[in-house]
């Protein structure tokens, strides 16, 4: 029996220390990090110009950091920030036999292979490494595959079907570029796991809900040989086409960089138009980075051609393109131009003889001016040129819109015109018989074009609003010209009712120029006699769709083949379509948004259900964002106001919602039917956050600001902290003196007791544990900086999160007495908006930043990892988790709501509720659950993995000893 044990037992104990020696070996070779601590960076060939400069490596120009260290499928992570022109490469699989080239500019990502100096591109994507900010560049390598991420913005797979051996590292910048690189991570094994698999969260993708309907709609147009392909134009969301005549768009901006935002992810185009020589050729505008973009095969691709466009002052607004009758290669391209310190604006004409090769200004008429929106050239004689000036919401002469120091609506210029193909100008104007100078729509008729359409339109305080009503008569409306501008009679003006009613645009039908259309932010009109008469057909308090805001018109477009068919894309609310001339409508949105959301909200009951708020209103959704339908009813005159911003959800009682506008709005029935509560004195404009106490629904407390606190970096507007004691039903203020002048954006009740209460404020942070009958502010924290986010642990009172604006992430672990300051994996400049524990794991947290995205920690706040794969905008205001922990939701900036399913499977649609908003249609992109890829998980301790083993061996050991020892004692007894 010894002899037989032995054999068995020290062939297994050999096998398990092989076993153990091959782990522990390959858990030694697991994981390479550098932190660039190290001066001396030991294993690193440098050049002359690459050196550790405070904890990162920094390469000029023409330099470069090799690291010889061979390895073949693995995944690298860094971080890097550009600044200069040139480009940075990151090289890898380096050897005799070639490499593989990341190359980064600041527009373009590509991909190459160099194999005997000779480089082949594998890919590219128009998106790369903008200046001065630090992207996080992922590569993974696993055979003959190859996945970039670069920051969420890029995200490609390469197949390359001869792959190179494995190689070294290098960091290579060139031209007169300067690159700075920090936490470097080499993780070995690089295998993409197959569709289904589960996989980390980190390799998840956001998905793109394409809804809700919204943003700074623009233009719309139509291909003049193929009417069923339309386009729409968005400030945040770019360039979206349909092809299916106007009722599902995808995002078309191939050649466009992301260029703008908070977080530079937008897109930011405002003028489109088709050349009706050649459909084939579109043209394209931004605001306010002053670029012209080309494409030449109908959309789908786009080539800057801005040569000769220069922003001269802070920024430029392409607002409109024309393109001349006789031939392709004359466009002019209409702008604004103007100053932030002042707000003082001006308009410009460029025009290109060469299909936009160079530009030269025809007309600038200097700041402060007017600026140019729309041209129209007389076809029968093409040097008569006319173009409007002006618009709703910008100061035509002077400083913008300022009614307080200013309070006289007749500033503006009028409309220029040019008899000699634009080598001079004069002013159409009042002496002409236009009453007021905002143009912000011209319209030429199709078979005459000596008769023009022109409206005139712009918010007015309400002083001006009295002065309009004691005159009987408002100069805002429509105006029409039989005489080529020299005379203007006003054809249409607002009821008495809606005395100060702002006209934004016009439109004659193409296919029968006696139907014309009129818009307003609160009314749709429709002529039969080309615009001499005109009936109001919908509106009077607001028009679109039911449950949605009408917006304000910005553009109007008949279908060339049904006069009663009429698109409308809207300065804000999305893109609405009438097929009855003006009477109903409905949100043709599905895939188009640029809504700049201010809070996104999941049912605690269902994950599928989503409330989202913010410049577009209040919308639904039902099915995890797929579709959308509001809930605000503005035709009803429910609501005063369109700008609302905080939304709560009650959590004891289903579909109990609070909504903050002018007061409190509250329904019981999941937004078919609201009632409204009074904000008390001193509190305003709006309710910016809302939230219930976790442990008494009763206490309910509501921050003031406004829509521009809660999307712009810098925008602070709003006074006041209110509380109510009956679930939200009636309401005291209960600011405190040092910031009750102050914006309170963001709230935190402590999970066992209704009234500790954190508010984060403009001027800091705050504290009560009275209710709101006294409070105090750490002393910690840096003073007198906006707090912006702040969240308790929902396990633990004592732990408290702060998002200090410019500052930094901050963590109490006390209460809130003593406070330390988390960086490590986040953007210390970031303005984090959101902070949200997982309600089944309070380790787990996420942070929503406007200008980085989204970060993920796994240990309470402690350290943090970028989740923004497939975020394609990462302007983020507002997260919210699902009570289950498996769908997170991000509110953003400029491209709706997106959703990232933890666990790899989209919710299962909540149970129906009939929508309070029956005739909308759906606004998904048509995403469906993400497709699972692998960023590599940190490596293995070899010792972790060994001690289980050994333990392993130690127990089998002792029992095979005693089963030995048993046998030796019953053969003594035999014997």
């Amino acid at each position: 029996m010894i002899k037989n044990s032995s054999r068995i037992i020290w062939p297994m104990l050999a096998l398990l220390l092989l076993l153990a020696s091959f782990i522990l070996a390959q858990a030694q070779e697991s994981i390479f990090t550098e932190t660039f601590d190290d001066a001396e960076l030991p294993g690193w060939e440098l050049t002359p110009n690459a050196a550790v400069e405070d904890g990162v490596l920094r390469i000029e120009g023409e330099g470069y950091a090799f690291l010889s260290a061979s390895r073949a499928d693995h995944t690298i992570v860094l971080r890097l920030k550009p600044e200069g022109d040139g480009s940075i490469e990151i090289r890898y699989r380096m050897s005799e036999a070639g490499m593989y080239i990341v190359r980064l500019t600041p527009t373009e990502t590509q991909i190459l292979k160099d194999v005997g100096g000779i480089q082949n591109p594998l890919v590219s994507a128009q998106a790369g490494a903008p200046a001065m900010q630090w992207l996080q560049v992922q590569i993974t390598i696993a055979g003959s595959q190859q996945h970039i991420i670069l920051d969420g913005v890029v995200d490609v797979t390469v197949t390359d079907d001869e792959p190179l051996p494995a190689g070294g590292l290098m960091l290579h910048v060139f031209g007169d570029a300067i690159g700075e690189f920090d936490d470097l991570t080499l993780n070995p094994g690089g295998d993409l796991p197959p569709a289904g698999e589960d996989v980390s969260v980190d390799a998840l993708t956001w998905v793109r809900t394409g809804g809700p309907p919204g943003g700074i709609g623009y233009d719309i147009r139509y291909n003049f040989d193929n009417p069923d392909i339309w386009y729409v134009t968005d400030l945040y969301g770019g360039v979206h086409i349909s092809t299916d005549n106007g009722l599902t768009w995808s995002p078309s901006n191939t050649g466009i960089p992301r260029q703008s935002g908070a977080s530079g992810d937008a897109i930011p185009i405002f003028s489109l138009t088709v050349d009706p020589h050649d459909p084939q050729i579109v043209w394209a505008g931004t605001d306010p980075t002053g670029h012209i973009y080309k494409s030449t095969d109908g959309g789908v691709t786009w080539t800057q051609k801005d040569n000769g466009v220069t922003i001269q002052h802070d920024g430029l607004s392409i607002r409109g393109f024309t393109v001349d009758p006789r031939s392709s290669l004359i466009v002019y391209a209409m702008a604004e131009t103007w100053k932030i310190d002042n707000i003082q604006h001006g308009g410009i004409v460029y025009k290109t003889t060469d299909g936009g090769e160079n530009w030269q200004i025809l007309w600038d008429g200097g700041i402060p001016s007017s600026l140019a929106r729309y041209m129209w050239i007389n076809p029968q004689d093409p040097d008569i040129l006319y173009v409007s000036t002006g618009i709703f919401d910008r100061g035509a002469v002077g400083t913008a819109l300022d009614w307080e120091t200013n309070p006289d609506p007749f500033g503006g210029l009028g409309i220029l015109k040019s008899t000699d193909g634009g080598q001079t100008w004069r002013v159409l104007n009042e002496d002409n018989g236009l009453g007021n100078l905002y143009i912000g729509s011209l319209f030429m008729h199709p078979e005459d074009p000596d008769i023009l359409l022109a409206a005139a339109g712009v918010t007015v305080p309400e002083a001006a609003g009295q002065r309009f009503a004691a005159e009987g008569h408002s100069p805002l409306g429509i105006y029409r010209t039989t005489d080529g501008g020299e005379n203007w009679t006003q054809v249409l003006e607002a009821a008495p009712d809606r005395i100060s009613e702002v006209f934004l645009s016009v439109e004659l039908c193409p296919s029968d120029p006696n139907i014309a259309y009129a818009g307003s932010d609160s009314a749709f009109y429709r002529s039969e006699d080309a615009g001499i008469s005109w009936t109001l057909v919908s509106g009077g308090t607001t028009w679109g769709p039911s449950g949605g805001i009408g917006g304000f018109p910005i553009d109007l477009q008949c279908d060339p083949r049904d006069v009663n068919r009429i698109f409308a894309n809207n300065y804000k609310g999305g893109n609405y379509l009438s097929e009855d001339g003006g009477q109903t409508w409905t949100n043709a949105s599905t895939g188009y948004t640029g809504a700049q959301v201010i809070s996104v909200t999941v049912d605690p009951s269902n994950p599928a259900r989503v409330y989202s708020v913010g410049r577009n209103g209040a919308w639904r959704s039902d099915d995890g964002g797929r579709t959308w339908y509001g809930i605000i009813n503005l035709s009803e005159g429910q609501f005063p106001s369109p700008e609302w911003v905080g939304l709560a959800l009650d959590p004891a009682i289903s579909d109990r919602i609070l909504l903050g506008g002018d007061g409190i709005f509250e329904s019981l029935d999941g937004g078919k039917s609201w009632k409204v509560h009074i904000l008390p004195p001193q509190f305003g404009p709006f309710p910016a956050v809302i939230v219930f106490a976790p442990s008494d629904r009763m206490y309910v407390y509501a921050g003031a600001g406004s829509h521009n606190t809660m999307i712009h970096p810098d925008a602070f507007e709003g006074a006041g902290l209110m509380a109510s004691r009956d679930g939200g039903a009636t309401w005291i203020n209960i600011a405190g003196e040092q910031f009750k002048d102050g914006a309170v954006v963001g709230l935190a009740v402590a999970p066992d007791d209704a009234q500790v209460v954190y508010a984060a404020t403009q001027m800091g942070l705050f504290m009560t544990t009275d209710g709101g009958a006294t409070w105090s502010s750490p002393d910690e924290l840096p003073e007198q900086t906006a707090v912006r986010s702040v969240a308790i642990d929902p396990r633990n009172s004592q732990k408290v999160l702060a998002g200090v604006d410019t500052a930094g992430l901050y963590v109490s672990t006390d209460g809130g007495t003593s406070w330390s300051q988390v960086s490590a994996g986040l953007e210390l400049i970031g303005s984090y908006r959101s902070i949200v524990f997982d309600p089944t794991n309070s380790q787990i947290v996420y942070l929503g930043d406007l200008y980085s995205g989204v970060y993920r920690s796994t240990d309470g706040g402690l350290t943090w990892l970028k989740i923004n794969n497939g975020l394609s905008t990462r302007a983020v205001t507002n997260l919210s988790l699902s009570s289950d922990g498996d769908h997170l939701y991000a509110a953003t900036n400029g491209e709706g709501v997106f959703r990232l399913d933890l666990n790899g499977q989209p919710p299962a649609p909540a149970p129906d509720l009939e929508p309070a908003a029956p005739t909308t249609t759906s606004t998904t992109s048509g995403a469906s659950s993400p497709t699972p890829e692998q960023i590599s998980e940190p490596g293995i301790c070899g010792s972790v993995l060994l001690l289980p083993l050994f333990i392993f061996g130690v127990v089998w050991l002792r029992g095979s000893s005693r089963k030995d020892n048993k046998s030796r004692r019953k053969g003594a007894q035999r014997r």
